[in-house]
């Protein structure tokens, strides 16, 4: 099958629009790419005619072009109808928006069992059924909700799969949003009667330029497919990441009514995530973070150069001491360690900073440059731990309230950064008003988090990444 006309194709046709009801999917869908996106779109209607200036056709057949992609919008009961026309008329990739599947037994079992063969049979590329489809910016999109509605995050090296729609634009896309976390495609599998989780990672491993790390919210593997999805991950030179719904017995019970799937038992599908080399977050929050600092690794500008963290050996930099104390009760927990500074580096960094704040200023690890810092300070620690050499990453605990830290301060660290190549991750209180310095830090790849404990998560991400990526090097220290 060709997955490359669902994600990238060049012509659209959307059947199953109201010329009544504007909130309508298939209304919402060709309006949406028809003038918010490149992709060319078709609309179909029995009548023909125009909906809001885009021309309509009445039969698939009277398209000036065969469309690479048919969206789907009719009632279940009509659905392979149009699968069969697919067939008639050699489209080789569908979305099927319709619910009325497998996820409400019986009947709908039947019909996503006709749909599937009829699909399968013919080398279609069908996403769904009970989907909302792709959004691949800046081509298509095909999310039934009108942009107003909801939160799109910028195009970025993420590729998102999720087997619910609903977690897709809400848990996803408003949190990749707040978090400057870009994807290059999102998808909603919805039952996947053909495509599957399987596919999807091969494509997006083997085919898509674009993506450098795949994650999935999955609801348990299609059946007879956890073999092959495994396999792949563990050969993938991409990171790979799984969070699952259903790992407890009421959210088994809840995901039979949803997408008609059930996960495994929690305990064996943790083991086999971890033996194929695939990142399963202890939660959403790790999830999140794990994406963001994994995405600016992924930018052809990287911050930190060729810098890994290995062994998880930190400095820990602050202006406030409790949040020094905080961070440091977090990095044990994290597979973290402080590192101890020898008395001729104490000294080297008491020289760097005001004469005020040396007197009153914390040099074990963390350091507490406390509220009598400058920006001259900052800068100058920055440099010195930098040139620390068993130092892998310094976790940087920015409070912009000290009167003398300016709102230049992201723009004076950015350029320590580049230029040192040392890896730092950043703590910034997410209020509006410090957005210039948060800003000024993630314009130039250096990612920033609003609590200690994504801070520390992150840097925990980067180690476990380090080992994931020398495992898939065959390197066997790393096992």
């Amino acid at each position: 099958m060709n997955l490359e006309k669902l994600f990238k194709p060049k012509t659209i046709a959307v059947v199953g629009l109201s010329k009544h009801n504007p909130l309508s999917p298939g209304r919402m869908i060709l309006l949406k790419n028809e003038y918010e996106m490149d992709v060319k779109i078709y609309g179909i209607h029995p009548d023909g005619g125009q909906l809001e200036g885009v021309k309509l056709y009445s039969r698939l057949e009277d398209l000036p072009e065969i469309p690479d992609l048919l969206v789907i919008a009719v009632n279940a009961r009509d659905t392979l109808e149009y699968i069969q026309q697919c067939v008639n008329l050699g489209i080789k990739a569908a979305i099927i928006i319709s619910s009325g599947f497998a996820e409400i037994g019986g009947e709908g079992i039947e019909r996503q069992n006709k749909l599937a063969k009829l699909s399968f049979d013919n080398d279609i590329a069908v996403l769904g059924p009970n989907c909302i489809g792709v959004y691949s910016p800046p081509l298509i999109d095909t999310i039934f909700l009108p942009t107003e509605r909801i939160t799109r995050p910028p195009k970025g090296s993420v590729a998102l799969i999720s087997q619910s729609g609903g977690f897709l634009i809400d848990q996803f896309f408003v949190k990749f949003k707040e978090r400057n976390i870009g994807v290059s495609t999102a998808v909603s599998i919805g039952n996947r009667a053909v495509v599957d989780e399987t596919m999807l990672l091969e494509y997006f491993s083997n085919e898509d330029q674009e993506t450098s790390n795949i994650a999935f919210y999955l609801e348990g593997f299609k059946e007879g497919r956890a073999r092959d999805f495994l396999d792949i991950a563990k050969k993938s030179e991409d990171i790979v990441i799984s969070f699952f719904g259903g790992v407890t017995e009421q959210g088994r019970i809840a995901t039979q009514s949803h997408t008609a799937s059930l996960a495994g038992n929690s305990k064996i599908l943790s083991a086999a995530l971890k033996q194929n080399h695939i990142i399963q977050p202890k939660g959403e929050g790790e999830l999140l973070t794990y994406l963001k600092v994994f995405e600016v690794l992924s930018h052809r500008k990287k911050p930190f150069g060729n810098n890994t963290i290995t062994y998880g050996n930190v400095a820990i930099l602050s202006v406030s001491g409790g949040h020094g104390v905080i961070c440091a009760d977090l990095i044990s927990k994290y597979g973290l360690t402080a590192v101890q500074f020898t008395e001729e580096e104490t000294n080297k960094l008491k020289q760097r900073i005001n004469p005020v704040a040396t007197k009153i200023a914390s040099f074990n690890n963390p350091i507490d440059l406390t509220g009598a810092v400058l920006d001259i300070d900052i800068e100058n620690i920055l440099e010195g731990l930098s040139e620390i050499e068993r130092i892998e990453c310094i976790l940087l605990l920015l409070l912009p309230y000290p009167p003398n830290i300016s709102f230049q301060i992201g723009r004076r660290i950015a350029n320590i950064i580049t230029v040192k190549k040392k890896p730092v991750i950043c703590f910034i209180p997410y209020v509006s008003k410090y957005s210039l310095i948060i800003e000024s830090l993630e314009i130039a790849n250096i990612p920033v988090f609003h609590s200690i404990k994504e801070v520390v998560q992150a840097a925990a991400g980067l180690k476990l990444r380090t080992r994931i990526m020398n495992l898939k090097k065959h390197n066997i220290y790393w096992e």
